[in-house]
């Protein structure tokens, strides 16, 4: 079978790892100029963990993780800790997650991906035809069995093949935006919590590196995706006034050339296929950052489609077990990135604190 993958970062190479081994024909396009770089550290949890050793790649994954337990410490607004939180065990109920740099795995994805897969950088759809026939951005036509958008929340495939994202995204109230490289933070390890109602810094550090968020809750905000200042603007009027801890520190590196700001959100969509197209990992089903499960279900996506091909003789028969199969974990993840936000931008921050400190048995302050 012929098949083209839109998107190269972690559910598209996997995508393509599943398929290629299965003696299809593929192709990956990525609008970027090389393997797709940025983001903070992810997790590989639950069953996921499988599909990593399915992959061949769990051992390398498990050399590559990041060396601390990833623990919460939530602090005032002199940096004093007043409760802290270990998700493998106490939101999760998986022990064996792996936190791992998104860039690291991304580079372990690439590099198990099978030689004959034919990847086409700075490269995207730009139009959807018949069969399907599909236009690519350099020029080139292809005419394929099987089209998958692996490009994001905000997928082009999911644009031209299901329609505009207003359909399918869900508004979670909430916008972050991620320096990967915060000075400020420079010698932490672990997920470092300040908040204000409404508002959060977290400090995601290994010992060597630290990537900050800054979030906030809002109604949704017109702004241009390509407008980095306009963007910073943004961040920069939601903290304003506030001093706590280091915001005042991590507000003047705003303008690190690695910075990112989007919506938090969900991809909700009845079904993840249309004809010969299928969506994988966030183009179809994107359960928000304050789930903990994009990477996971990413892997579990591509792993899924893969299995479903290979044992239905007819494609739509196999893209419908694909979405029947997958949808519980789907959902599961789509309730967990509420009960993630609640405990990240918590309405009243005391209370968040004394609970947590409860549940570890730690008592009053």
């Amino acid at each position: 079978m012929k098949v083209l993958i839109c998107g190269g970062s972690i559910a598209g190479l996997s995508t393509a790892l599943f398929l290629a081994r299965a003696g299809h024909d593929v192709t990956l396009a990525e609008s970027w100029s090389g393997p797709r770089r940025g983001g903070i550290a992810i997790d590989v949890r639950g069953a996921a963990l499988g599909v990593a050793r399915e992959m061949g790649v769990y051992d390398e994954i498990v050399r590559g993780r990041v060396p601390n337990e990833d623990v919460y410490h939530f602090l005032d607004h002199a940096g004093r800790e007043q409760a802290r939180f270990t998700p493998a065990t106490q939101f999760y109920d998986s022990p064996g997650d792996i936190e791992i740099s998104r860039d690291r795995l991304c580079d372990i994805l690439r590099r198990a991906v099978p030689s004959q897969v034919d990847f086409r950088y700075e490269t995207t759809v730009v139009r959807v035809g018949d069969g399907p026939r599909v236009y690519l951005s350099d020029g080139t036509t292809h005419d394929v069995d099987l089209l998958v958008g692996a490009d994001g929340m905000h997928s082009t495939v999911r644009k031209l093949v299901f329609g505009p994202e207003v359909r399918f995204a869900r508004h979670l109230g909430l916008y972050v935006a991620i320096v990967k490289h915060c000075a400020a933070g420079a010698g932490l390890t672990g997920s470092h919590v300040y908040n204000t109602p409404g508002r959060m810094l977290m400090l995601r550090g290994d010992g060597t590196g630290c990537s900050a968020l800054l979030g906030f809750r809002s109604a949704p905000l017109a702004y241009d995706f390509r407008d980095l200042a306009a963007q910073r603007d943004l961040v920069r009027a939601a903290f304003a006034g506030e001093i706590g801890w280091l915001v005042p520190d991590v507000l003047s590196e705003l303008d690190s050339p690695d910075f990112f700001f989007d919506s938090v959100g969900q991809i909700r969509a009845e079904t993840w296929s249309r004809g010969p197209a299928v969506l994988v990992g966030d183009a179809g089903y994107c359960a928000s950052f304050f789930s903990g499960m994009g990477t996971s279900l990413a892997l579990l996506g591509a792993a899924t489609l893969a299995r479903c091909l290979a044992t239905h003789d007819d494609l739509a028969a196999a893209l419908r077990a694909y979405d029947t199969t997958l949808r519980p974990a789907v959902t599961a993840a789509h309730t967990l990135a509420g009960d993630g936000a609640a405990l990240l931008f918590p309405d009243d921050v005391a209370a968040r604190d004394a609970l947590l400190r409860e549940a570890a048995g730690a008592g009053p302050r």
